[in-house]
């Protein structure tokens, strides 16, 4: 029993802090999003009138968590923000240390902060060797995820060769990286490093509901690990995984074996259970061991552990996460009470523009003016904003007009003003009855000369309701999926992946 909790207790951990990060990347893109809604609303209130109901709960339950650190929600907001081995945690300050080595490649200088920054991460891999790889890196949980993945196909009889590549490359990737870098910078990274390409495609989801193109290179990744060469990347590839291995050559925390009675001769296990196929039994596992510890509790001998050579008293703080980005949206010189010709950042909006001969016009639309029509009383309500230019005048009109809001070439809605209702614009407020294509059209005389001016716009009175299509097409790939990993880490998945290990070397493909 003693052994057992001995081996399970720091599995336990790997887990959990594999899990945090995942949580601490969601959180960091979620935590730029109520940064945005403290500056524009401050006030839960407010946030559940214009999003709904469940963000005004996670606006209200983060505005509570975060005043525990300080009563100014907003500045200590920004303790947590940044991306992996870069950013800040509890207002601990990291940096990447190849993207500080980058950053120093491509401008001929780093500040000392930048370099303080990169001390935390080197810090750690001095103390506890590749702890990063096996213990903080997301890519390598999504690569355990596949391991599981793997053992579920092979449980169903699919056959994946497993190749094992000899030269390791990750010191060439690492110096091929910082001379491109020079010419791009950082972005060559996103190429290189796959957990950079997974947290930023994270961020984005969070942050705007859209994929990421950065998703392909993890995806590129994931597929060799689960289909022909479990481990490729993080043994053989991997620039920071060379860095780490040079920097923790001497840790602290290192995989041990008892030599007091030897390893029964024929015996594998470790080998097989390894990522990278090392070898504790013949001590062919160091440098390149980051100590994962899954072949600690398979040793049949109990001979295998993973110690500290020397105490270590402080607890390792790694920020991981996805930079949050400041919030952006538009106004439009159609809005009151600026009239201006040219558009500037400032609120949300749908914009149409038409330009008919001399006159141009353009309409701001607010669907219920960006309340949830899933709890408003009138959710078809459309809020419009109008004007009419005349580019030989060069100037607005801002005499009598009568609009017509047409569907199919039929009058759904009509609004008549004398003038102007604020400034140079013309405003309503409409029900229609359903989301589609509509026609914009103005009447209206200058100097006894009639005048017709159409537009044609787009309104969505359905964008607030739930999407039960999308939700079954995006949950339909994920529950096989996670039905194919549970089969994997089933007993006779588990057993199928040593079993793929062991053929015969004449129906086993050749290592490269």
């Amino acid at each position: 029993m003693k052994h057992r909790w001995s081996t399970l207790a720091p599995a336990l951990l790997r887990r959990s802090l594999q899990t945090a990060v995942l949580v601490f990347v969601s959180y960091a893109a979620i935590n730029g999003i109520w940064r945005n809604y403290k500056v524009a609303h401050n006030s839960s209130r407010l946030v559940g009138l214009m999003h709904g109901d469940a963000w005004a709960g996670a606006y209200a339950a983060n505005e509570a968590a975060v005043s525990l650190i300080d009563e100014d929600t907003y500045r200590a907001s920004f303790d947590f923000l940044g991306m992996t081995w870069s950013g800040t945690l509890f207002g601990i300050e990291t940096a990447d240390p190849i993207l500080a080595l980058s950053h120093a490649a491509a401008t001929g200088a780093a500040s000392p902060r930048l370099w303080l920054g990169s001390l935390v991460a080197v810090a750690v891999a001095v103390v506890l060797g590749k702890f990063f790889c096996s213990h903080l890196c997301p890519m390598r949980t999504l690569f355990d995820v596949g391991q599981a993945l793997r053992g579920g196909l092979l449980f169903l009889g699919v056959p994946l060769p497993h190749l094992r590549v000899e030269p390791r490359l990750g010191g060439w990737v690492l110096l091929g990286g910082l001379i491109a870098s020079t010419g791009t910078a950082v972005t060559v990274w996103f190429f290189l490093l796959p957990y950079l390409s997974l947290v930023a495609a994270v961020f984005l989801a969070v942050t705007s509901g859209l994929a990421s193109g950065l998703i392909a290179i993890v995806g590129l990744w994931l597929f060799v690990d689960v289909a022909m060469a479990p481990g490729l990347f993080c043994h053989n590839v991997c620039p920071q995984g060379f860095l780490l291995e040079q920097l923790g050559r001497r840790a602290w925390l290192r995989l041990s074996r008892d030599d007091a009675r030897p390893c029964p001769r024929p015996c594998r296990t470790c080998t097989l259970a390894c990522p990278f196929g090392l070898s504790p039994r013949e001590g062919t596992h160091r440098p390149a061991c980051n100590s994962c510890g899954q072949c600690v509790p398979v040793c049949p001998e109990r001979k295998l552990s993973r110690r500290l050579r020397l105490p270590v008293i402080a607890a390792v703080l790694v920020a991981l996460g996805a930079v949050p980005s400041m919030a952006g949206a538009h106004h439009n010189k159609g809005l009151p009470h600026y009239g201006y010709y040219s558009n500037y950042p400032q609120v949300p909006f749908d914009e149409s523009i038409v330009v008919d001969g001399r006159w141009e016009m353009g309409t701001t639309i607010f669907n219920f003016q960006g309340l949830d029509r899933r709890t408003a009383d009138t959710p078809n309500d459309v809020k419009f904003f109008v004007y009419l230019y005349d580019l030989v005048g060069d100037t607005n009109y801002e005499g009598p007009v009568a609009f017509d809001i047409l569907r199919n070439d039929e009058i759904v809605a009509s609004f008549r003003r004398d003038r102007a209702d604020e400034e140079t614009v013309y405003s309503t407020r409409e029900t229609l009855p359903e989301s589609g294509e509509y026609e914009l059209r103005a009447t209206f005389d200058v100097g006894g000369q009639p005048q017709r001016v159409s537009l044609t716009f787009w309104v969505d009175l359905a964008a607030d309701e739930v999407s039960w299509g999308l939700i079954a097409a995006i949950l339909g790939p994920i529950i096989p999926l996670l039905m194919l990993a549970a089969l994997g880490r089933s007993r006779r998945g588990r057993a199928r992946r040593l079993q793929s290990q062991l053929e015969p070397r004449s129906t086993r493909p050749a290592k490269i």
